[in-house]
């Protein structure tokens, strides 16, 4: 698995952002939902109204799912477009699992922590 992370600044100008908000709903996230070897793409707004103000995290089931997505023309492309409509700050981040915890730990997995006598 796969963790990528990308998050920005929204456009303040309302045109831009009405544009972003349909690309966004009707492009971006259909095509890249869709990408071989995607398993989840999950979008996130700051509710602190802080920098940055938008995330977007995508799960990749594997490294070259991920490096195949991001060299593609689709990637290439959508990130010039949340440029062109004045989306700043923005950063990407990937993620593999930590040999700590290889998969998902719930809660009830596993053995309970010892509690203070």
């Amino acid at each position: 698995m796969v963790i990528f992370t990308m998050s920005w600044d929204l456009p303040t100008e309302h045109e831009k952002l009405r544009v972003y908000a349909n690309k966004a709903r009707a492009d971006w996230i259909p095509v890249t939902a869709n990408w071989p070897g995607v398993t989840e793409v999950s979008t996130f707004r700051n509710p602190m109204q802080q920098t940055p103000q938008a995330l977007t995290v995508i799960r990749f089931s594997d490294l070259t799912d991920w490096q195949n997505f991001i060299a593609s023309r689709d990637y290439q492309r959508m990130m010039q477009e949340v440029r062109t409509l004045g989306c700043t700050a923005v950063t990407t981040r990937v993620w593999l699992p930590s040999s700590l915890t290889p998969e998902p730990v719930h809660p009830g997995d596993g053995p309970s922590p010892a509690k203070d006598a």
